[in-house]
């Protein structure tokens, strides 16, 4: 119960990052980004290297390369670092393995206090083409809007609803 609720604790939003590569946008130009744990005091992250999709931890994507990102969505691949929470999260085994990442749905923050210039992917799905981790099965649902499905035969979690709070 705990390794289930661990992914959804961190999983509406996508980043609480590390290392990132940003570029400064053309005045008008809008910015785009994924709303997971989005930090308003910090600058807007595109196309990050790294990024901790649970806030907490237990879930980062990390040495990720995107092969797109703009209006149309973004794809990329890197590698799944999270912790199976068992018996906890601060004891458990950290499991690592590759992965294909999707996000689209691009929309204005809900928040009026978040950046105006920046849309924020509403969808992110992280599919596992070699390995998954223990907890991402069939039918399961760690929360609203974060469940298992299927993505090219792969099987995946997808994250929908992603909205940054900036206030």
């Amino acid at each position: 119960m705990i390794r289930l609720l661990a992914l959804p604790a961190a999983a509406l939003a996508v980043f609480g990052a590390s290392a990132l590569a940003t570029a400064e946008p053309q005045a008008g130009t809008p910015v785009f980004a994924i709303g997971k744990c989005y930090d308003p005091d910090k600058t807007v992250l595109t196309q990050p290297a790294t990024f901790d999709y649970n806030c907490d931890g237990t879930g980062v994507l990390q040495d990720m390369v995107w092969a797109t990102w703009g209006p149309d969505g973004a794809r990329g691949t890197g590698t799944d670092s999270s912790v199976e929470c068992q018996p906890n999260c601060a004891q458990g085994t950290r499991l690592v393995n590759p992965v294909v990442v999707h996000a689209w749905n691009p929309q204005p923050a809900k928040d009026a206090a978040c950046p105006a210039d920046v849309r924020y992917f509403g969808d992110l799905t992280i599919a596992y083409p070699q390995g998954v981790p223990p907890w991402i099965t069939p039918g399961a649902q760690w929360s609203p809007g974060t469940d298992f499905v299927t993505i090219d035969g792969l099987p995946a979690v997808h994250f929908s609803g992603l909205s940054p709070m900036c206030g």
